[in-house]
């Protein structure tokens, strides 16, 4: 199946190192902000974490952002799933953003460390406690017989501890994505996309522009 003539014209705005002034991650939020307003995003805090396993072999999913720091990004998973597993050998990753209406990307590689166990504990007291019980039975990325016995699995230990206060799981938790590098990219006329790349070196952010 040929896809040649699936193209798309990109015009809505443009982007320069001015604009970005001397903290990205206030142009982030600003562009994280846009991305909340628009109502053809559905989730923008939806975003693409790429991780390497012990073989160098990538891999990447949609995870959600749930906290964007100073120089952080902060998320939350099973810590014995795959990408768990993954950032606990190598803490190095890229997590990016895609957001078509408004014809931006955005790339940020950095180091990964797990939040403090407290930190975590407060997050999950806050998810909806059907959420919480997803967490707890769910042996994330493990091979199941059918999703009929994980459902049951769910709807029993639902029953059981309907009135409880639940604790969260030890392996599961925050993840702190702290940023080196950041990419803004805006689509252009005639693929003369706009790229900017934001350095953070001895604390302080170097900005460049790049061909696209």
């Amino acid at each position: 199946m040929k896809l040649f003539n699936h193209r798309k014209f990109y015009d809505k705005d443009s982007l320069s190192v001015d604009e970005i002034g001397d903290n990205p991650i206030s142009f982030f939020i600003k562009w994280f902000n846009d991305a909340e307003k628009s109502d053809q995003i559905i989730e923008s805090n939806a975003m693409t974490v790429s991780t390497v396993d012990i073989n160098n072999h990538p891999s990447s999913r949609v995870v959600l952002l749930k906290e964007i720091k100073d120089k952080s990004l902060i998320f939350f998973t099973n810590y014995n799933s795959k990408k768990g597993k993954e950032i606990e050998n190598n803490p190095n990753i890229c997590a990016s953003f895609y957001w078509p209406p408004l014809e931006r990307q955005v790339i940020i590689k950095g180091i990964v460390k797990k939040t403090s166990e407290h930190y975590s504990d407060i997050y999950f007291k806050s998810r909806p406690f059907q959420s919480q019980v997803g967490a707890i039975v769910s042996n994330q990325s493990q091979i199941i017989s059918s999703y009929d016995e994980l459902k049951n699995r769910y709807d029993k230990f639902l029953k059981e501890n309907e009135n409880s206060s639940l604790k969260r799981p030890k392996h599961w938790g925050g993840f702190e994505l702290f940023i080196q590098e950041i990419e803004f990219w805006q689509g252009r006329e005639s693929r003369l996309h706009n790229r900017v790349i934001c350095n953070l070196i001895d604390d302080k952010w170097s900005l460049k522009l790049l061909s696209p």
